[in-house]
């Protein structure tokens, strides 16, 4: 069993973090396509310019307005590019979640409402925190819960985003520990609540809600401890 754990740790961490390098690569892919065409345009417009000011002035400041609008859009694009790098935490941790939990034997689904992680919707600390949520509660099911099922889902709900994951698994008391601690303090000090619900032969649910105008710090996301001796 241990020799298993530490293989099921091996390969938890390395779809971590080949789903990380896969995200990173979109992203330069996409910047690259993007930033090579707007500085050629950039270029082209701002040689025209020069050469107009002096004979025609009226026709330079129109491609020096050109110039501003291309840049203006350029940095609207290369933040929407960017801000897919908040979304790779949760999905290198639902990856890692399936990989994790199906060597056990226990199905995963996932329930994604794409309004919950339209571009730019999630702060980074926001991220940081579900993606720790994932981690932690995931690992208290393949620990604990003797589950055959479990689902995450995501979505939006008033001013916030509300992440849910739930087993099918013993249920039952739990019994606090520094993961479950750990979850709850990183939620709360973003101004959000950490929700536990676990009842004797059916199941659990852990559900967050989190404020998106929580303080936008950029924190890295903390590994915590490796769940809760629960009876989850």
């Amino acid at each position: 069993n241990q020799r298993r754990d530490a293989a099921l740790r091996l390969s938890h961490e390395e779809v971590r973090r080949l789903a990380a390098v896969a995200e990173r690569e979109r992203i330069g892919r996409d910047l690259h396509d993007l930033l090579g065409h707007t500085l050629s345009l950039v270029a082209l417009k701002s040689d025209l310019a020069a050469r107009l000011v002096e004979r025609d002035p009226a026709a330079a400041r129109g491609e020096i307005d050109a110039v501003a609008q291309v840049a203006r859009e350029a940095l609207a694009q290369v933040r929407s590019a960017v801000s897919g790098i908040r979304s790779a935490g949760i999905a290198a941790e639902l990856a890692s979640a399936k990989l994790l939990l199906e060597c056990d034997g226990v199905v995963l689904r996932h329930d994604w409402d794409e309004r919950g992680m339209a571009v730019g919707a999630l702060p980074p600390r926001v991220e940081n925190a579900l993606a720790l949520v994932v981690r932690e509660a995931v690992t208290n099911v393949q620990r604990h819960a003797r589950a055959s099922s479990a689902e995450v889902a995501l979505r939006a709900e008033g001013d916030g985003v509300v992440l849910r994951v739930s087993d099918d698994g013993r249920g039952g008391a739990i019994a606090p520990g520094n993961g479950l601690g750990g979850m709850r303090e990183r939620v709360e000090s973003l101004g959000g609540r950490l929700a536990v619900d676990s009842v004797r032969g059916r199941g659990t649910v852990v559900e967050a809600w989190l404020p998106l105008a929580a303080n936008d710090g950029g924190d890295a996301l903390e590994p915590g401890p490796d769940g809760e001796d629960a009876g989850a």
